[in-house]
């Protein structure tokens, strides 16, 4: 596979007339370089932007045909794999569309559509979609590689609501996979799929949802970390009906540690003060809590926004119920981090932490996911703005991810532990950012995702993401 030589350059143009591509002299190219995380930018030899499935697969036929690297495109949100150096970037943020079928209660979306679209869609027929809690994450990656949302209490991950999906392959072959057709397909690209294609279009099982939901952001000071440790182990616990949810992070932006949390309740606000009177017991510094649509249950953003921050980020998890002294131990390694670099003040280490149980009633095997278990996910990520600092906040990031893997292998062996639990690889791989070996990330499914690569992509042309085909 090779770059983008001048002849083929040529002929790409000439045979896509009737679609935009940016080459780096074109006015608009710097821009449609730009990523969520700095770190993910290359420079493109072109961009070429599909508007149908059809389109996708003309293009890989035509890349397949003149032995051309590329890379994929979603949102664009996420830390590596959305772009290239000198080679093609098939960016699909022209494919932004979403439709919805009340009476099926299907939710059909194209490759590039953002999760906020899809709310608002949804949300007019009285219905919900498990997907992210931030508004501007891309439906493709984030569900191709599990997909933890507000509803996963109640229906498991985003990928376990998948009926069906159109794979453009390699070759320019399509094919609609579900678990009627192309099953092997199917079962791989819940879990892994940026690496066997590129998908065009996912079919939701949507769910109903009521008018407005219980939800928002409060602020506490950190010396009141255990009581938040303590409603995190009740949402977590089989008790937990499914309409409750919740995410905490650690914050120093403001020169002092802070807990912030997000809650969620898919019912009336007297039902959810009822349920969340224990964290409402303690004082808080902020409370943004209140009775929105669905829609309304997002975060604008999942870390700090703008050109100037250099981040990395790691994926684990926490097996529950938490441990109130080593999430203590947690936030005094950030406490650590800003005191030695006060550029890192921005630096967030972030849990979601919803009911496992509903994940956990398919096998670990079922698809080729292999982050289930009675565990919620954490998020480490460094932020700063020195070049200088790049080698000690990496540093950070390692160990603390090196502790949390030692932690929950110690957990995962305490007696009586379940076995979808005792098989989970323990790193969320939508969050990973230290490019673990794919044999770390994929665990017991691994040997059968190689296989499956081989005959679907033997190529290895959807490598960008993670290379199943690295012996790693």
């Amino acid at each position: 596979m090779a770059g983008l030589f001048p002849a083929v350059l040529f002929l790409l143009k000439e045979k896509f007339s009737d679609l935009v591509i940016l080459t780096p002299g074109s006015p608009e190219y710097e821009e449609n370089m730009l990523r969520w995380n700095v770190a993910a930018e290359h420079k493109a030899g072109a961009v070429i932007y599909p508007v149908s499935t059809q389109d996708v697969s003309n293009i890989l036929s035509f890349a397949h045909a003149n032995s051309i690297e590329l890379a994929v495109c979603g949102a664009g949100h996420n830390h590596r794999g959305n772009s290239i150096d000198d080679g093609l970037i098939v960016d699909l943020r022209k494919m932004t569309g979403v439709s919805v079928n009340p009476l099926s209660k299907r939710v059909t979306t194209e490759g590039a559509t953002v999760w906020g679209s899809v709310y608002e869609a949804a949300e007019r027929h009285g219905l919900a979609v498990v997907g992210g809690l931030i508004p501007s994450v891309g439906v493709g990656g984030f569900t191709l590689n599990g997909g933890l949302g507000w509803l996963t209490s109640a229906h498991g991950v985003a990928l376990d609501n998948l009926i069906e999906a159109d794979v453009v392959l390699a070759d320019g072959r399509i094919l609609t996979c579900s678990k009627k057709e192309n099953e092997d397909l199917f079962w791989a690209i819940r879990g892994a799929g940026s690496a066997f294609g590129i998908v065009t279009r996912f079919v939701f099982q949507a769910h109903e949802i009521n008018a407005k939901v219980w939800t928002g952001m409060m602020m506490f000071e950190s010396r009141h970390l255990k009581g938040v440790v303590d409603m995190v182990n009740k949402v977590t616990s089989e008790g937990n009906d499914g309409t409750a949810s919740m995410a905490f992070a650690f914050f120093a932006r403001s020169g002092e540690l802070e807990v912030h949390v997000l809650v969620f309740y898919n019912g009336s606000e007297e039902e959810a003060k009822t349920y969340f009177a224990p964290l409402l017991k303690l004082p808080r510094k902020v409370d943004l809590v209140q009775m929105v649509p669905f829609s309304q249950a997002i975060m604008p953003h999942g870390s700090a926004p703008g050109r100037q921050w250099r981040k990395v980020t790691a994926g684990s998890c926490l097996i529950v119920p938490l441990d109130h002294s080593f999430i203590q131990s947690l936030m005094d390694d950030l406490e650590e981090l800003v005191t030695k670099i006060p550029d890192a003040l921005e630096t967030i280490i972030a849990c979601e932490m919803h009911n496992p149980y509903p994940t956990m009633r398919k096998k670990q095997t079922s698809t080729a996911f292999p982050f289930r278990g009675r565990h919620g996910s954490i998020q480490l990520m460094p932020t700063w703005t020195q070049e200088e600092n790049d080698e000690a906040c990496w540093a950070w990031c390692r160990k603390v991810d090196t502790k949390l893997a030692k932690e929950f292998q110690r957990r995962k062996n305490e007696e009586g532990m379940d076995e979808t639990t005792r098989n989970s690889v323990g790193t969320y791989i939508n969050y990973d950012g230290l490019h673990k070996s794919p044999k770390a990330l994929y665990g017991v499914n691994y040997e059968r995702l190689v296989e499956l690569k081989k005959k679907y992509d033997p190529g290895n042309v959807f490598k960008r993401f993670v290379d199943l085909l690295s012996g790693e």
